[in-house]
């Protein structure tokens, strides 16, 4: 668990992000510009746009899950998962789900994260897994997607185009603190055992699931993950002075309000897909069309591979024979 702590609480430097051939693009990553926080979420980009509450939560949990699913995949660490998980929850602040695909959104999450936490992943990898992801969560059959074919070039261009979005309203701000090492520390400044300490983390895990952290600072969730943790394992915390007051800003109804957040997530038994933009289910079918048409070439080029060495010389040898008898 210190190994994770240590990579999480490596601060990014600037750094070139390149997107496209001939643009590059500066991404600021210094944690003096603290301005990603909003009072309230119920009163998104989404809501405005006739989406209840309920769907956004939904929604917003799947394209984390998805990112979570996608770098496994990628064996990316943890890293880029809470940081492009963040990134996703920071453009649906700004921007509706009826105007943008989570599913794309969630790829450009990914791209964009790699970069900021200098993991690079290809980004054709970056596309294959994140179909691949969504093909397991909705139970559909495993159908690759061909390179270089209209399809993939259009998912690709739209990946790039995303990433270029999400940077411009971001203000091309985009550097994440994860809650990990606060509570860590937190755990280790109040002597508290590695149970505890182990269930803060995995709650900070599933903090990420959630928009909280487009509510609160990344040390405020981490007072959180630690209050939800000892009250489900039945552990007293120092209440006199109360220990969360070693964090500037912490109130009790903030904790409450983290605890009531996390295990909403906790009670959500099935989450599933709905596509709120034309966009998404135009691209599906369009990949449905592509893999049909390359699935049938395929199996064109193994019947013909399937032949033996001996069955294709004798073939060659024979029609030669025939030439040479015309």
């Amino acid at each position: 668990m210190k190994a994770k702590c240590e990579a999480l609480e490596e601060t990014a430097t600037p750094q070139l992000v390149v997107c496209g051939r001939v643009r590059a693009t500066m991404i600021h990553t210094s944690t003096a510009v603290d301005n990603f926080y909003v009072a309230d979420v119920k009163n998104t980009p989404s809501r405005s746009k006739d989406v209840d509450e309920e769907t956004e939560f939904v929604q917003r949990i799947y394209g984390a899950s998805l990112i979570r699913s996608a770098c496994l995949l990628l064996r990316s660490p943890l890293s880029v998962v809470i940081t492009a998980q963040t990134l996703l929850h920071r453009f649906y602040t700004k921007k509706s789900l009826t105007d943008y695909d989570v599913k794309l959104v969630a790829t450009a999450s990914i791209a964009l994260a790699c970069k900021l936490e200098e993991k690079d992943r290809k980004l054709r990898d970056v596309l294959n897994a994140t179909r691949r992801a969504a093909q397991r969560h909705e139970n559909k059959p495993r159908v690759v997607m061909a390179i270089n074919t209209p399809e993939y070039e259009e998912y690709k261009s739209d990946a790039k185009n995303m990433e270029m979005v999400m940077l411009r309203e971001f203000g091309f701000f985009a550097h994440v603190t994860p809650p990990h090492p606060f509570a860590y520390t937190l755990g280790a400044h109040l002597e508290l055992d590695d149970d505890l300490v182990k269930r803060a983390w995995v709650l900070c895990n599933d903090s990420a699931m959630t928009a909280l952290c487009v509510q609160y600072k990344p040390d405020v969730i981490a007072c959180g993950c630690i209050y939800l943790a000892a009250k489900e394992l039945g552990k007293a915390l120092p209440s006199s002075p109360p220990w969360y007051c070693l964090v500037d800003g912490v109130t009790k109804e903030n904790l409450e309000a983290i605890a009531e957040t996390i295990t909403a997530f906790h009670a959500v038994e099935k989450v599933d897909y709905k596509c709120l933009s034309g966009r998404g289910s135009e691209r599906e079918a369009k990949q449905r069309e592509g893999s049909a048409r390359d699935s049938s070439a395929d199996r064109g080029r193994r019947r013909s591979r399937s032949r033996s060495p001996s069955e294709r010389r004798v073939r060659r040898r024979d029609s030669r024979d025939y030439d040479r008898g015309r």
